[in-house]
């Protein structure tokens, strides 16, 4: 059952991808405020639980509304085999959950803003007559504030609102950008992926619109570099070293999965055996960086530290897997630690 619902909702897409990148804003916050992030853990549990039905409602829209897409491009769909009513039920079933948060935040009138505006990007992206998905690069728009700009603006904005406090303008404009400019990245790279099949379907979205080189230059000499000049402000503002280190410790890893595994990093468009520069830094090496920051200063964040990698431990294993092998053991070797060089392979 945990599976089949699981396989409805998508959550291997987003779990660790886009939610991660969205609490490491709530951890900044924290940070920026020089409160332990532990101290705000009741926010956190909210906010957790408010980004979920609306991840859900995003998967199961966008099934639903690609049904006769999808089927003229010969891809899958989840909710195609689905009875009227099964749709009809999940659909209601995020729908109400979400309306639960509105409820909590009832006396918060910009977390409601931020919250509401999330599910109304994500509904003029998917839904017709408006969606804003085959509509070119307003799609490509909705779908980076309904994804990753608005949900971060409400994670960023969660402890100021918890202590009473007006949200720091710069920082908020910050985190506002770099979530923005990340999201129109990737948002990009989705469309490049699933261009062919968009053109055969008509889906008019950017990438199927436009040549790959014209969509993967607006990401890499637009989207790019107002995300490096965010990205520089929100570690300028959290004013500790160790996301810096852990920036550092990620730089490293690229350099020797492109040196010694011949992968190719890019910015938007794929390539065969590619990785996304910097998507990995956001969903894993920032978080715990930022919680480690932070526990490093108070006792109890080790709690939130753990419980974070219990919740995503996926993304960062997989890190930790490939820096064993690529940095760690080698280091180790040459120090005679461990034994004897042995080659490497994938």
């Amino acid at each position: 059952m945990a599976e089949r619902i699981s396989g409805v909702l998508r959550s291997g897409e987003w779990w660790d991808y886009k939610l991660v990148p969205i609490l490491s804003a709530f951890y900044g916050s924290a940070i920026v405020l020089r409160h332990p992030i532990g101290s705000f853990w009741p926010g956190a549990l909210v906010l957790l639980l408010s980004l979920i039905p609306g991840a859900a409602y995003v998967s199961i829209v966008n099934d639903l509304t690609d049904i006769d897409d999808d089927a003229a491009a010969g891809k899958a769909n989840r909710m195609a085999s689905r009875s009227t009513g099964f749709r009809a039920a999940a659909l209601l079933a995020t729908l109400a959950a979400g309306a639960a948060f509105f409820w909590v935040w009832r006396g918060q009138p910009l977390l409601l803003a931020f919250y509401a505006a999330a599910w109304i990007a994500f509904t003029l992206y998917s839904v017709p007559p408006v969606r804003l998905k085959t509509r070119g690069l307003a799609g490509v728009a909705a779908d980076s504030a309904g994804a990753h700009l608005f949900p971060t603006l409400l994670a960023a904005a969660v402890p100021f609102t918890v202590i009473g406090v007006a949200p720091e303008p710069v920082w908020l404009a910050a985190v506002a950008l770099w979530s923005f400019a990340y999201g129109f990245r990737g948002n990009l790279w989705h469309q490049l992926l699933d261009r062919d099949s968009d053109r055969a379907a008509g889906v008019g979205t950017f990438g199927a619109r436009h040549s790959r080189r014209t969509a993967a230059r607006l990401g890499a000499w637009v989207a790019f570099p107002l995300e490096l000049v965010a990205l520089a402000v929100l570690l300028h503002r959290i004013d500790n070293v160790v996301p810096m280190l852990f920036l550092a410790a990620y730089a490293l890893l690229v350099y020797r999965r492109v040196r010694l595994w011949n992968m190719k990093a890019v910015l938007v468009a794929p390539r065969p055996g590619y990785l996304i520069l910097l998507h990995e830094y956001y969903d894993a090496f920032l978080p715990l960086a930022l919680l480690l920051a932070s526990a490093l200063v108070h006792p109890f964040d080790w709690v939130l530290l753990s419980v974070h990698l219990c919740l995503f431990h996926r993304r960062p294993l997989a890190a930790w897997q490939d820096g064993w092998r690529l940095v760690l053991r080698p280091l180790l070797q040459r120090l005679r630690i461990l034994g004897p060089p042995a080659a490497d392979s994938r």
